[in-house]
This record gives structure tokens, sequence and C-alpha cells, in this order.
């Protein structure tokens, strides 16, 4: 049981930290969230140590992978906030802001786990499945605690952490076409491919006059011009007279 206790918690902790490395684009942000999350597991399964009851395996691994993805939840749920926030607000402004919009979607899916875990426990007559049921119920309420109360005041104390270990990551981009749109007078040099009009796929190099919705070659220069057409140059000095 201890070994394979070990090697569960230490593989459940690394996927973990490997998700919210990708979520929040941050080194120490994950970590700071893995001490949550782990610390309101290891605060459940302690409490039938401490009163002496049996803890049934199975009833281990699944509280724990149920635990573990509430938590993971719960904890992207308000950094998310607070990571959007910050950016217009003060830390600590942010940190309330961000558990003011989190609380109600944690409180209730909370509420509901637990009160479900609880009934379980209560009703049931087998005891691995009761033992399941209140391990849930209470691991649940502590992973509200945790994540309402502990949460917020690490995010506070690591924001340094965090910003120092962000990192973006680039996506490749092909910048040999992109799209262009404009209208009016333009003068056109490049490739270019599309409708004007109509359907052009040429290389071309002239003024159009009209409406330009086209995919173009990098290099390719478009740029307004003077009216050269007679009708253009008509309305022109209508407006103008």
């Amino acid at each position: 049981f201890g070994e394979d206790n070990m090697l569960i918690s230490v593989l459940s902790a690394l996927f973990v930290v490997i998700i919210l490395l990708f979520t929040f684009k941050s080194a120490g942000l994950p970590v700071l969230l893995i001490v949550v999350i782990q610390g309101s597991i290891w605060i459940n399964f302690s409490v039938p140590t401490i009163q002496h009851e049996s803890l049934y395996f199975l009833g281990y691994l699944i509280v724990n992978s149920i635990q573990m993805g509430a938590n993971i939840d719960y904890a992207i749920v308000i950094s998310s906030h607070y990571t959007d926030l910050k950016k217009e607000m003060r830390p600590k402004e942010a940190i309330i802001a961000a558990l003011n919009e989190a609380f109600p979607t944690i409180f209730t899916s909370g509420t509901i786990l637990a009160v479900a875990g609880a009934l379980i426990g209560v009703m049931t007559t087998n005891p691995v499945i009761a033992a399941i049921g209140t391990c849930l119920g209470r691991g649940t309420v502590i992973s509200i605690v945790l994540v309402m109360a502990v949460l917020p005041q690490i995010l506070l104390i690591g924001d340094t952490i965090v910003e120092r270990t962000s990192f973006d990551v680039k996506v490749p981009v092909d910048l040999s076409r992109v799209n262009r749109t404009a209208s009016g007078n333009m003068r056109v040099s490049g490739r270019v491919r599309g409708y004007v009009n109509g359907v052009i796929d040429a290389e071309i190099k002239g003024t159009l006059n009209g409406t330009l919705n086209a995919s173009v070659t990098s290099g390719t220069t478009i740029e307004p011009t003077k009216p050269r057409f007679l009708s253009d140059r008509k309305d022109k000095e209508q407006s103008g007279g």
C-alpha cells in the first residue's frame, strides 16, 4: 500500500503540474497550486488515521481522483480570474474581485458534491461505499475551505515568482500569404488572388478601383491613390462644386 500510494501521489502531482504549466504558461504557478491541491488531499486522508479508522485502498483511489479533479477545477477558476483581473487592477484588488466572481461557481459545485458524498456515507450499509462517501464529502469541504481561504494568500505571496517564471508559447505563422481588405482607389504591386469585383489570380502591377479582399503574397504592397477613372473624377468635381 505504501509504495502504491507514493507512486500514485507522485504521478498525480506530476500530471497536474504539466496540465497547469500549459494552462497558465508559468512554471511557478503550478507549484503554488499543487501545494493547495495536494494539501487538501493529505488533510482529508489524515482524518481516518487520527481517528484510527480503516482506510480502504479502493476508496482511497476513487476519492483521491475525484478530489484531485475538483481541486484542479476550483484552482483554475480562481487563478484564471486573478490572472485576467490583475492586468487592470492591483494584485490585492484583483484577488478580491476574483473570489467574488468565482465564489458562486465553487460554492454551488462543492456543495452538491459534499452533500452527495455525505448522504452516501450515511445512508448506505456497505462499509466500503460508506467510507468512500464520507471521505468524498469531507474532502470536498476541505477543498473549498483551502481554495477560498488559503489559495488567494498563496497567489498574492507568490505573485512575483509567477511573473518571473511566465513564458509565451510561440505558434509559427505563415507570413508568406495574408488576407488583406481594402476599398476605394489603391495601387497594387505583387501577386494577388481573390475577389476584386470578380476573381483575380495573376501577377499584377497597376491601379484598382473598387473593394479588395484577397490573399496576397509576402512583399505585396497596397496603397491608396488618387482617382484615375473618369467617373471618379466627375464625382469628385461634382462633390467639389
